[in-house]
């Protein structure tokens, strides 16, 4: 077997499954985000000189997902997959829910080994952060599992991490405390990063301010708070230019992979900003994503710096 499918909501789920094919050897890493299925192919296909097998590891590979992608990409893939380099393990990885309508998926499934698991639901997602927690040797009950499930947005990978951190703090094998994890986890729904994004949006800058001095006690990067931000301000333009243009409710939402009354929340926040006020608001966003990741301006400045103007 020489090429994977993974798909998993959570990045560290995706991570166990990928080292369990690739063990103790080295690998090289492609993001679709950054590079093309072309190049992707173009390496798996070439021959080391010493013939050794070689491991290829496609990350955010989401052209198996719903979105659509052109016939050229579709080929590529294909072709590859009807005659794949015996030296080279292919593995792709997407945190999106597979098309299994997809013939690209479809090949797959047929020849190799897709590993695709959906969602969990409120039920099973406590139950499996019950038995992580057993399999440490420590022991939770419902009501601890529920708390920390609704303060970590919805994000599988933050729960296992809220875990992991408190089971440091435990630092051997006991029954976890409700009361410890409300210290420890340090915040509350009502005061998460999707409220500092209203906020922001409505002008508020006290309440902004407020929630994101909660958000620090929670430790949230105000890198992902900037790139919540674009998220939203980019959703309103989209979502502005395709009412104009009289595009239907269920296309708009089929687009941009939302629901109804989300596209409506959008379009209704998008009528007190005007198109360039919007784009403004995104390229100031950008600028302060760059020079963060460029080193010359500070993360929490350049963020307090665009909340003073944004809602001013």
């Amino acid at each position: 077997m020489n090429i994977y499918l993974i798909s998993n909501e959570s990045f560290r789920l995706i991570n166990d499954e990928i080292k369990k094919i690739v063990k103790e050897n080295t690998y090289e890493i492609f993001n679709l985000n950054k590079c093309s299925i072309k190049e992707v192919i173009e390496e798996a296909n070439y021959f080391s000189l010493d013939n050794n097998i070689k491991y290829l590891i496609v990350s955010n590979a989401d052209i198996f997902g719903s979105d659509k992608i052109d016939d050229a990409t579709t080929d590529l893939v294909l072709k590859y997959i009807d005659n794949p380099n015996p030296n080279t393990v292919l593995i792709f990885a997407t945190q999106k829910p597979i098309d299994t309508r997809k013939k690209i998926v479809k090949e797959l499934k047929n020849k190799y080994k897709v590993i695709n698991k959906a969602k969990l639901d409120r039920k099973a997602l406590n139950d499996f952060l019950t038995n992580y927690v057993k399999e440490n040797e420590f022991d939770i009950d419902y009501q601890t599992v529920s708390y920390i499930i609704n303060n970590s947005y919805g994000n599988l990978d933050i729960m296992l991490n809220e875990l992991d951190k408190i089971m440091l703090y435990y630092n051997f094998p006991c029954r976890i405390k409700y009361a410890d994890v409300e210290k420890i986890v340090g915040v509350e729904l009502d005061s998460n990063n999707f409220h500092f994004v209203s906020a922001v949006i409505d002008k508020k800058l006290e309440d902004a301010l407020r929630i994101l001095n909660s958000l620090k006690i929670y430790k949230v990067d105000s890198t992902v708070l900037v790139s919540l931000l674009a998220r939203e301000y980019r959703l309103m333009y989209y979502v502005k230019k395709m009412y104009q243009s009289r595009i239907p409710l269920s296309e708009i939402c089929s687009n941009l992979s939302l629901v109804d009354w989300q596209v409506n929340k959008l379009y209704n926040n998008g009528l007190h900003y005007s198109e360039s006020e919007l784009l403004k608001n995104l390229v100031d966003l950008c600028a302060i994503d760059m020079n963060i990741k460029k080193g010359i301006w500070d993360k929490d400045i350049a963020l307090y710096g665009f909340l003073l103007d944004a809602c001013s």
